[in-house]
């Protein structure tokens, strides 16, 4: 298999070798377990015996081997060897997604039948019937396998009907624990602390927690948060790998994408796309579809699916069962295949867009070559700083430290919703509570939503709660047909489905009508318009209270809580062919959507004195280059330039005398000489001399386009996604009574990103000063300066200007 297409696109190739896998024997005591493995002549790899054996000596274990390195053979392999002392023993398995929990259930159930144990695996979740989840409770199975979402609202609350199964737990099992980050890993770190206090209250001895996870930097402390206990890391990997070709693609437009993923259908290369949104997904499979259309392979068109979250289970499990019989050779998906759900022998793993982490990274191009085959790992990385900064700098893949996974359990807004849970499964002693839980706990007492007697805490049935994110979930309704198509959280609602907004769904395109804020409930209408939509929106920023502070040279930096006020003012419309912006529609005033919440953020403000040295240097230094422009451009058409004297006496007078009539004069001279040239040389002497004339402009330009760099560049430092930071840049701060760049968490509480801003400041000024550096466009682009979460459509951005302020932050923090 050789992918040929485009070959003239590819910027960057690196040869993987192959890997020899490393073995090691281990003795079992389950006898049916140590037949079955010699009769298969199956031997384990050395990490998967080094795992087994610290759980046999009871220690919590973290593997972070490879994808498809075998880890789930460790905890399914040590729960089985504990039922030979205790036949009842149970174990709780916990997956992100339950498409990855049935996915696993199959495989787990298959594997005890071809050992001929008797032992048994169920799965409880959203899907089971409510027959057979009584079944379950009164037949606890050795296996219990759940996601995080059911042991939150569905098993802990209801801990007496699951007595005899917390009576025998031996182990508890967290897959993929590199996606507990952020809200969802605050949230799963009080599950987890629930989950071991129901536990203590029917038996004496702990648990043992078997974590399994991406490679992540220092993954031993980050499990041992995670579930509140001492944990050993398991790390160098025994499993072999097949031979691979990384690629990094460069200017591939979407039709090209399109392109090249039908080409593979074509050629019968069985490929997996992964995508950063739902609306990406269904965008480029329906670009996919037309592309195979206008190839004359209309046959083909079923070959190619999206798979996001949203669907049915039914429709889940159809795609899955379709990509495993190739009858489906490209899968168009977000994250929700970035895990191990079985779909098959894959022999390409294309990523359009850097997916914002190492760990994540690797995670997927682990989904290909999985059978010992040659796998075409491809990165087409989109026009943003974070993608770029890896065309620039493609070795750090290979080199660069991975990320630490971000969670705060003691996020108040996420203690809310689990202390009165907690006190209704149990009471509440009070040397159990930290002191940030006292605090909440005692305002919730004062709201009467907890109740205080004999020395512990009270609470009556609590409603359930989303752990997906810091606010509450709002179903999606289609108005013809009355059906719910799907749901969407409160934090990006007012992104993504604002009135007037286009959604998009299964391939289709759904107008947004009307938002019931009561009923929590988005109404929307099937519409076949040629477009999408994008917010047009506006921040506001006060600091509430200051909790640290240092000097880095001239630089004061800041950390504390902040209030964060957002509206989303109106929307742009965007051509989908063309991805040209249409028009602007605004809302009026009622119609305007406003949030606001308490979050965690950091600053740093910069001496006044900097606004006018930046912009009289950006002054000089584009002159400068209006010059050397000129002069490179009359060397490459000599002749031309017929009015070239007049024009460069008259900018030596507008320097001289700052006056812009003779800027003026100088532009006519030169105008006749620029209708010679490329379109993309006057764009460039466009882009210098628009920075000349707002030379006032330039210091607001550098601030934001520094502001927009370091968000593009912060997953580097805090495994963050797109949404879960922002950040607002003024040359004037009413906190500081200075020039300030604010950072800031995107849900209300934090979740300790703008932490790592604050400690990390310097390494990451190094990434935005080289990433904006080293960018090759004349005025700013999303490889460097543009944002596409920018309110203001990127204006007020001033690319020359961000290099110098950049440059200036960066000396002053040595």
């Amino acid at each position: 298999m050789e992918i040929l297409k485009y070959k003239n696109k590819v910027v960057y190739e690196k040869y993987l070798l192959p890997i020899s896998p490393q073995f090691k024997d281990i003795k079992f005591e389950n006898k049916h377990l140590e037949n079955f493995l010699k009769e298969k002549k199956i031997k384990l790899y050395s990490h998967q015996a080094e795992a087994i054996n610290l759980i046999k000596d009871n220690k919590n274990v973290v593997i972070t081997t490879p994808t498809a390195s075998g880890k789930s053979y460790i905890y399914i392999f040590s729960i089985l060897e504990k039922l030979v002392k205790n036949p009842y023993s149970t174990s709780i398995i916990l997956f992100p997604l339950k498409a990855l929990a049935r996915d696993q259930y199959g495989k787990i159930l298959d594997l005890i039948n071809e050992i001929g144990l008797d032992a048994t695996v169920e799965v409880y979740d959203g899907d089971t019937p409510k027959e057979k989840r009584r079944q379950i409770k009164q037949n606890p199975p050795n296996f219990l396998i759940t996601t995080p979402d059911m042991l939150n609202v569905g098993i802990l609350p209801y801990h007496t009907t699951w007595s005899s199964f917390f009576e025998n737990l031996d182990f508890v099992v967290l897959d993929e624990i590199h996606s507990y980050r952020g809200i969802i890993g605050s949230h799963i770190c009080n599950i987890i602390k629930r989950l071991k206090r129901i536990t203590a209250f029917y038996k004496s001895k702990k648990p043992i927690f078997i974590t399994n996870s991406a490679t992540i930097h220092n993954p031993e402390k980050f499990a041992s948060k995670l579930i509140g206990e001492k944990v050993v890391e398991v790390s160098k990997s025994g499993a072999g790998s097949p031979p691979k070709v990384i690629q990094i693609y460069q200017n591939m437009r979407t039709l090209e994408v399109a392109d090249l993923i039908a080409e593979n259908i074509i050629k019968d290369i069985s490929t997996i796309v992964f995508v950063d949104s739902r609306k990406e997904s269904e965008l480029l499979s329906l670009r996919v579809k037309d592309t195979l259309i206008k190839k004359g392979r209309e046959d083909l068109i079923d070959k190619v699916s999206p798979y996001r979250s949203g669907y049915t289970p039914e429709e889940r499990r159809e795609i899955e069962f379709k990509a495993i019989t190739r009858n489906i050779l490209a899968l168009i998906s977000t994250s929700a295949l970035e895990m191990g759900i079985d779909i098959g022998d894959l022999e390409c793993c294309i990523l359009v867009g850097y997916p914002g982490t190492l760990a994540q990274l690797w995670q997927r191009f682990g989904r290909a070559g999985r059978r010992n085959k040659k796998a075409y790992n491809i990165l087409i990385p989109k026009r943003n700083a974070l993608d770029q900064y890896f065309v620039k700098n493609p070795e750090e893949l290979f080199q660069r430290q991975m990320e630490e996974p971000i969670i705060n359990p003691y996020n108040k807004h996420i203690l809310r919703k689990h202390i009165p849970v907690m006190a209704n499964e149990l009471p509440i002693k009070l040397q159990e509570l930290t002191e940030e839980e006292k605090e909440v706990a005692r305002q919730l007492f004062k709201e009467k939503k907890i109740r205080f007697y004999n020395n512990k805490l009270y609470a009556s049935k609590q409603q359930p709660f989303s752990i997906r994110s810091a606010g509450q979930s709002y179903k999606i309704v289609e108005t013809v047909k009355n059906k719910i198509i799907g749901d969407i959280s409160e934090d990006i609602l007012l992104y993504e489905a604002h009135p007037g907004a286009i959604y998009l769904h299964n391939g289709e395109k759904f107008a947004v009508e009307h938002i019931d804020q009561k009923e929590k409930t988005i109404y929307v209408v099937k519409t076949s318009v040629s477009y999408i939509t994008e917010p047009l929106k506006e921040s506001f920023i006060d600091v509430i209270e200051i909790e640290d502070s240092k000097n880095l040279g001239s630089i004061e930096l800041f950390k504390g809580k902040v209030n964060v006020k957002t509206s989303v003012l109106g929307y742009t419309l965007r051509d989908l062919e063309r991805d040209e912006k249409l028009n602007e529609i605004f809302f009026s005033e009622e119609e305007i959507l406003t949030r606001e919440f308490e979050t965690e953020g950091f600053w740093f403000a910069m001496p006044e004195s900097w606004e006018k040295y930046i912009i009289n240097a950006n002054f000089r230094y584009n002159i400068r280059l209006l010059k050397s422009f000129l002069l490179e451009k009359d060397k490459e058409t000599p002749g031309f330039f017929v009015y070239k004297d007049l024009a460069f006496e008259n900018l030596r007078l507008f320097i001289e005398k700052e006056d812009f009539d003779y800027l003026e004069i100088a532009l006519k001279a030169i105008n006749p000489f620029l209708n010679k040239l490329s379109e993309k040389d006057r764009n460039r002497f466009n882009d210098i001399v628009k920075r000349i004339r707002e030379r006032r402009k330039s210091f607001i330009g550098a601030l934001h386009g520094v502001e927009h760099s370091l968000i593009g560049i912060y997953p580097l430092f805090a495994m963050n996604d797109r949404w879960d930071i922002g950040g607002i840049s003024t040359n004037f701060s009413p906190d500081t009574n200075k020039p300030t760049i604010y950072i800031y968490d995107g849900y209300e509480g934090g979740v300790g990103y703008a932490e790592v801003g604050f400690y990390r400041l310097k390494e990451m000024m190094e990434s935005v000063y080289k990433n904006i550096s080293k960018c090759k466009c004349s005025g700013g682009c999303p490889s460097c300066i543009f944002s596409p979460k920018c309110g203001n459509s990127n204006d007020y951005l001033d690319k020359t200007a961000s290099i110098f302020l950049s440059h200036k932050i960066l000396k002053s923090l040595y």
